[in-house]
């Protein structure tokens, strides 16, 4: 670790990193990428019971909720010793955030071969709750849903402790465990990480060759047509080893597709578990703004959602200069990613401090403390998704029976006042849906 005296003595961020975020072409089509996106011309057409024209009302149109998908994973969803601190937790992620990732390792969704933990009365284990309680919470809660994930071949999270060594019942007990997960949760969670962290592998583990692959294939039998089936790599191979189409990355998704794979997403993992990475990254050394986007234009050839999948900004040092570094990456971060036609979903991954596996809460990742008081990235996130990115708007009705404004995709409340008479409605400006919505009182 360094030193406490060469912490205090860092500046928040580097003049180069200002200079780069600051770049007024790079700050144009950042701005000039949120207002095409992430927005649309709508048109509210009010009328009366006998579908006249409205006249002399006022209307509120008050957004609510964004089309785009801003999330984290959900894993300590009743994971915290107190009710206060559950209830905090739900809370906080209700704050901000309408996607949930929900646990499917296969490590510890069958810790014993054959007894499945998918009931909400299931053994407790950390970091995992039953899929049936998460997604009875999100469902209650209007949050989508994100399973996460079908196969991985890691040792200590992906794989349970009694798998063959036998490749061919390994193959089996995949195909096995896709159907299980499909026939409970096919028809109430659209969005799997099908397979993940294949280039970083684990040669000891007995899985069969071109086992991603067959996950794919077995995912397309399994789940509903309409389900979008992602796959999902770590960092650096994801961000950092760019060689254009020759990215291994890149080569992976094209060979998959080749073969077969209905690859309908593409997960870009965003941790930053590396002291020199995250120093380079507050410097202007690694993660620079061109970087970044000319990889979102990379995978964004292929026509399907990009998501950033996990995102893992440290704070560090662990002081005010760590809190305003992590709350300013935060902020650079997302405008960009926001900004970029080809990305989905953004998804932080560890809500709060102290919550992550072993090994990772050194890098006090979260939004939030370990007491759920706000960081200053929560507040800088808050701000983004609650504030700046959602329209808010009052209209007089006179002349016409048409409002139109324009505002971010999303679902919003219109109140229309006549007199004392207040009528509240809830409508939905979706992209690429009808940009009109009638109203009759």
């Amino acid at each position: 670790m360094l030193s406490c005296c060469y912490l205090q003595a860092q500046p928040l961020t580097s003049n180069r990193l200002d200079s780069l975020w600051n770049d007024p072409v790079l700050e144009a089509r950042i701005a000039n990428g949120i207002e095409t996106h992430r927005k649309g011309d709508f048109t509210l057409v009010l009328s009366d019971k006998q579908g006249k024209p409205l006249r002399n009302a006022t209307v509120e149109i008050q957004q609510i909720g964004h089309d785009f998908q801003f999330g984290a994973n959900i894993f300590m969803l009743n994971g915290f010793r107190t009710e206060a601190d559950n209830r905090h937790y739900e809370e906080t992620f209700r704050s901000l955030f309408n996607t949930a990732c929900v646990p499917f390792y296969w490590k510890t969704l069958e810790p014993e071969q054959g007894k499945l933990r998918f009931a909400a009365n299931s053994s407790s284990i950390y970091r995992r709750p039953p899929p049936d309680v998460v997604v009875d919470f999100c469902k209650a809660n209007g949050l989508m849903l994100k399973g996460h994930t079908l196969v991985w071949d890691h040792p200590t999270h992906g794989v349970p402790d009694w798998l063959p060594a036998d490749t061919t019942e390994v193959k089996r007990l995949i195909a096995k465990r896709i159907q299980e997960i499909a026939a409970r949760y096919g028809g109430q969670i659209k969005t799997w990480d099908v397979v993940n962290e294949v280039l970083k592998g684990h040669p000891d583990i007995p899985m069969p060759r071109e086992y991603a692959l067959f996950a794919f294939r077995e995912a397309q039998k399994a789940f509903p047509a309409d389900t979008r089936l992602f796959i999902n790599e770590v960092t650096p191979e994801s961000w950092q080893n760019y060689r254009k189409e020759y990215s291994p990355y890149y080569l992976l998704i094209e060979s998959l597709k080749a073969k077969g794979a209905r690859i309908g997403g593409i997960g870009l993992q965003f941790h930053f578990f590396n002291e020199q990475l995250h120093e380079d990254v507050a410097n202007g050394k690694a993660m620079i703004p061109g970087d970044l986007l000319r990889v979102l234009d990379l995978y964004g050839q292929f026509g399907v959602p990009l998501h950033v999948s996990e995102i893992t900004i440290p704070t560090l040092p662990y002081n005010e200069v760590g809190l305003q570094r992590q709350a300013t990456l935060t902020r650079n971060f997302y405008r960009l990613w926001f900004s970029h036609p080809a990305v989905g979903a953004i998804i932080w991954w560890n809500v709060a401090d102290g919550t992550a596996v072993a090994g990772e809460d050194k890098w006090n990742g979260g939004l939030v403390n370990n007491d759920f008081s706000p960081k200053p990235a929560y507040t800088a996130l808050n701000d983004l998704i609650n504030k700046e990115w959602k329209t808010s708007l009052t209209a007089q009705q006179k002349d016409t029976d048409l409002i139109r404004f324009r505002g971010f995709y999303g679902e919003y409340v219109v109140r229309i006042r006549q007199g004392k008479k207040v009528t509240e409605q809830r409508v939905q400006f979706l992209k690429n849906k009808s940009t009109e919505v009638k109203i009759n009182l």
